[in-house]
Formats: C-alpha cells, sequence, structure tokens
C-alpha cells in the first residue's frame, strides 16, 4: 500500500513539473514584439527618474553593455546606489524598433530620442533580454550615436 502511495505520489509530482514547464514554455511564447517594446520603453522611463526598484528588477544581475564612451558596463554602472541619481539618463522615447523572439532570448533593435535639454539626441539601440527564474531581464545593451547625429 505504501508503495502504491509512494508511486502515485511521484506519478503527481512528475505531472506537476512537466505542466509547469510546459506553462513556462506558453508563457514565453505569449510574449509577443510589443510587450519587449512596452519593456524597453518602461526601462528608459525608469532610467530618466531613476526609479531603483525597476531598474533592479529589469536588469539581470550578470548584464553586460556598451555606451558611447566603448567601455563595459555592468549592473552597479546602469542601476544607482541607493540614494544616488548621478547615473540617471534622460528621459527618452523608443521610436522605430525592430524585434526578434529566439525561444528564451529576445533582441530588440531601435532608434531612441533622448530629450534632453539643448537639442534631442537620436542613439542607436540594441537591446537583449532573456527569460530568467524571475521573469524576463535585461542582459547587454548596446549604444552608440545614431548615423548623422552629433558626435
Amino acid at each position: 500500500m505504501r508503495t502504491r502511495r509512494a508511486a502515485f505520489a511521484l506519478v503527481i509530482c512528475i505531472s506537476l513539473l512537466a505542466f509547469g514547464r510546459l506553462g513556462a514554455r506558453a508563457s514565453t511564447a505569449n510574449m509577443g514584439e510589443d510587450d519587449f517594446r512596452k519593456m524597453e520603453q518602461t526601462w528608459l522611463d525608469a532610467a530618466s527618474i531613476p526609479d531603483l526598484p525597476t531598474l533592479r528588477r529589469m536588469f539581470s544581475e550578470d548584464f553586460m553593455g556598451t555606451s558611447f564612451g566603448g567601455g563595459v558596463l555592468s549592473k552597479s554602472d546602469v542601476v544607482p546606489a541607493d540614494g544616488m541619481s548621478a547615473n540617471h539618463m534622460p528621459k527618452c522615447m523608443l521610436r522605430e524598433s525592430t524585434v526578434r523572439i529566439f525561444g528564451d532570448t529576445a533582441v530588440l533593435m531601435g532608434d531612441v530620442e533622448m530629450q534632453v535639454p539643448q537639442k534631442a539626441e537620436d542613439v542607436r539601440m540594441t537591446t537583449v533580454f532573456q527569460k530568467h527564474a524571475e521573469g524576463w531581464q535585461i542582459i547587454a545593451v548596446h549604444m552608440s550615436k545614431a548615423p548623422g547625429g552629433p558626435q
């Protein structure tokens, strides 16, 4: 009797794990291009304030990126420490973009308008998102001045 119960419990556990994995894949599959555009704009909005809880949640611990200076950035470079706001970005708007989804990874390439007081600047941005246990997070970013803009 105990053996049957143990076997039955094992079958139920395996079934729940299998359905859980299928459900996770289905939710990943339900993420569309517009969802990643919204995530990108959420990041840009949070960076302009800065909204530290949102930024911490959006960026993976192993994030890496490059900005205009060409140096490699880590999460601590793009998410200000508590009480700091020195490294926030100006208000930005995602304009045109292309999104490609590859299972648990998505790449967004687009033009971003940085709304600086003197005059707006265009930036070319590539953002890589990856599905983690915490949800979709930004794992890499590359920013460069858009061609034809001020260098």
